[in-house]
């Protein structure tokens, strides 16, 4: 992992030289923050696969294992789905023109997500909080994980870096089934009590939910006729494959054993320091992560400017690091995920011991 540190930082010149840079690489390069041709080209593969495979799940004669195997394929397309479309697209960052832009919001509903809570949660309760104990969402974790020194030890914490991997492998069985029902019946947050949601957002939840169940549920039992058995073994392993891969995407940006967890965003000069205290990239050279991550893995840049298409994330990421290092800012940058999944797992066994009681001890 790449560190830049240097000890004294000039907060208003780094957050001045971040945007100019921003700005003028748009402009010199006449270029819209918005989609490119990469993007469009990304949109275009994700949907392709994702109507292909449901059109080979319901036309091809297939054995069970030939069944399981492509329905397997097919949730692949809805992970990519999520990463690469739902979310620029519920940022508003793909398209100017604002119907079409609100219309791709539902990329995340047709897979089984609601776009309107996972708006709430991500864009009001993470983006402008990050690593805040009490105001980021991603901390709470149902108290199953303890993330950062402030949150009270319980005795299951102890094991917290025995059983993640297999609690991120529910990430997607979890937001389908149980946390949108959550949010919208059950809110646990004070955002959420705050603010009821439109009746139509409750009509949407139950369509949408109702259309992926039939799809991915009925329609293979009752058209086609496998068994309940098979249809359910695939579903659990294809989620479950694509869980563990999305979270391990998404926590490993900021749950990491090199961030800052501060008690408020206001402990920062400016916002610009908050992202760089909390949020680290990864990945940059890797192809593999640049086409099939959704930028996430790029996460500096995706907080500074949320509304930028990701398409652009790696050309602005290369030059967030000579601005850093000139600003005396601390820049983290692993070589490759599994450089930040070993930090991020560093933390959680530092946290899986009660500190404060083994030194009063």
């Amino acid at each position: 992992m790449y560190t830049a540190e240097i000890p004294t930082l000039d907060s208003q010149k780094l957050k001045t030289d971040l945007y100019k840079m921003i700005g003028d690489y748009f402009r010199e390069n006449n270029l819209s923050k918005l989609a490119n041709g990469r993007m469009y080209s990304k949109i275009i593969f994700g949907f392709t696969w994702w109507i292909a495979s449901l059109v080979m799940l319901f036309t091809i004669p297939a054995s069970p294992a030939v069944y399981f195997f492509l329905y397997v394929f097919h949730i692949f397309s809805q992970l990519y789905i999520m990463l690469n479309v739902g979310h620029d697209a519920n940022h508003d960052a793909i398209f100017k023109n604002k119907t079409i832009s609100k219309l791709f919001h539902y990329s995340f509903d047709i897979t089984g997500i609601n776009s309107y809570m996972w708006r709430e949660m991500h864009h009001n309760q993470h983006h402008y909080v990050m690593n805040v104990d009490g105001y980021d969402e991603v901390l709470i974790a149902r108290k199953l994980f303890r993330f950062t020194k402030r949150a009270k030890m319980r005795y299951l914490f102890r094991f917290q870096h025995i059983y993640t991997f297999f609690l991120y492998s529910l990430f997607a069985i979890d937001f389908v089934w149980v946390k949108d029902y959550e949010c919208f019946f059950f809110p646990y947050t004070d955002s959420l009590k705050a603010k009821k949601p439109p009746f139509i957002e409750y009509v949407k939840l139950f369509l949408f939910k109702g259309l992926y169940v039939w799809y991915m549920l009925y329609l293979p039992v009752y058209y086609l006729h496998y068994s309940w058995g098979l249809v359910l073994a695939a579903y659990l392993v294809g989620n479950m494959l694509i869980g563990i891969i999305g979270a391990m995407v998404i926590q490993v940006s900021h749950q990491l054993s090199s961030a800052e967890f501060p008690e408020s965003k206001k402990e920062y000069k400016t916002f610009v320091d908050h992202v760089f205290a909390t949020t680290a990239d990864h990945s940059l050279k890797d192809p593999i992560a640049n086409w099939c991550y959704g930028g996430l893995h790029l996460h500096i840049i995706h907080h500074l400017a949320p509304d930028i298409c990701h398409a652009h994330y790696i050309e602005l990421t290369k030059r967030i690091k000579p601005i850093a290092i000139e600003n005396h800012a601390k820049y983290r940058m692993h070589k490759n995920i599994f450089g930040a999944i070993k930090e991020h797992y560093i933390l959680l066994k530092q946290l899986s011991k009660d500190v404060e009681a083994e030194n009063s001890a």
